[in-house]
C-alpha cells in the first residue's frame, strides 16, 4: 500500500513526527506543503494520505488549508491528520475534517501531539530538561499513532463547540489583520546578509534589499526566519531579544531550503 505524508514544519516539529510515522507505513514518501500542488489526483482506496502540521492560533496554517482545498483526494483514501501544539489544542483537526468532508472525503484518523513550544513572540522554549521529557513522551506517542495508522485504524477527531466558536472569532481577528503583522521584524547589526531567512521562508514573504531582510506583508507567523537566523539577528521588535531559538534536534535548516525546490 502506498503513503504519503504532506507536513507543514517550521522548526522541525511536524517534519520529525512525519518522518517517525513514515517508519511505520509501506512505501512512503514524505511531501512538504509548500512545494507545488500535485497537479494529478492523489490517494484512492489502496492509498493512504496523511497531514501532519503545527496549531496556529488554535487552527491550522492559513496556506496549508488552501492546500487542502485545492488538493484533489480519490473517493476511498484512508486519511489521518495529526497536529502537534504547545499549549493549546484548539479545532483545528475540527477544521480540517470540515474541509475534507466538503470533497467528500472521510478523515479516518486523527489525533495531537504536545511539543517544545517555539512561538518565541509570546514564551520562551522549554529548559533543557523539559525540552528532554516532552521529545521523549512525543516519541512514545508517535510510535503508538503509527502503528495504529499502519492498521488503518479509526479515531475520530475530539470536538468542542466551546473551541470551534472560540477558533472562528479568533481566526477573524488573527488573519483579518495579518497584513500588517510582520511590520515589527527587524534585523540588527549582527546581520552579515546571509539571505537565509528569505531561503527559508515558505511563502516568499521575505526580499532582501541592500544588504536587510524586508517584509512583504503576507507573513504565516511561522517564525522561521527568527528561528533560523544563524546569528539570531532577526527580532520582533523588542519581544524576541535575548530570546533563546528553537528548533527540533533531528532537522537542520538544509530540509527547510530543499522543500522549497
Amino acid at each position: 500500500m502506498k503513503s504519503t505524508i504532506y507536513y507543514f514544519s517550521a522548526t522541525g516539529n511536524s517534519l520529525e513526527i512525519a518522518r517517525q510515522i513514515s517508519k511505520g507505513l509501506d512505501n512512503c514518501t514524505i511531501k512538504s506543503m509548500t512545494s507545488q500542488l500535485p497537479k494529478k489526483p492523489v490517494g484512492g482506496p489502496d492509498e493512504v494520505i496523511g497531514f501532519v502540521f503545527p496549531v496556529y492560533y488554535l487552527d491550522m496554517p492559513l496556506f496549508m488549508e488552501q492546500f487542502v482545498e485545492n488538493l484533489n483526494i480519490l473517493p476511498g483514501t484512508y486519511c489521518f491528520a495529526i497536529t502537534n501544539y504547545a499549549r493549546y489544542k484548539g479545532n483545528a483537526l475540527g477544521n480540517l475534517e470540515e474541509i475534507l468532508q466538503n470533497k467528500n472525503i472521510q478523515l479516518n484518523y486523527a489525533d495531537d501531539v504536545k511539543m517544545p513550544g517555539n512561538y518565541i513572540v509570546s514564551y520562551p522554549p522549554p529548559n533543557p530538561d523539559k525540552l528532554k521529557e516532552v521529545l521523549k513522551n512525543s516519541r512514545i506517542k508517535v510510535n503508538n499513532i503509527a502503528k495504529s495508522i499502519s492498521n488503518n485504524d479509526e479515531k475520530p477527531v475530539e470536538k468542542s463547540l466551546l473551541s470551534r466558536i472560540f477558533t472562528k472569532h479568533l481566526k477573524f481577528i488573527i488573519f483579518g489583520s495579518i497584513s500588517k503583522w510582520d511590520e515589527k521584524f527587524v534585523s540588527d547589526n549582527k546581520c552579515t546578509c546571509c539571505g537565509q531567512c528569505a531561503e527559508v521562508c515558505p511563502v516568499e514573504n521575505i526580499e532582501i534589499v541592500n544588504c536587510h531582510p524586508i517584509w512583504q506583508h503576507h507573513c504565516e507567523r511561522c517564525l522561521r526566519c527568527i528561528q533560523w537566523c544563524p546569528t539570531e539577528a532577526i527580532q520582533y521588535g523588542k519581544k524576541t531579544v535575548g530570546v533563546k531559538r528553537y528548533h527540533h534536534p533531528n532537522v537542520t535548516v538544509e530540509n527547510f531550503i530543499e522543500t522549497k525546490d
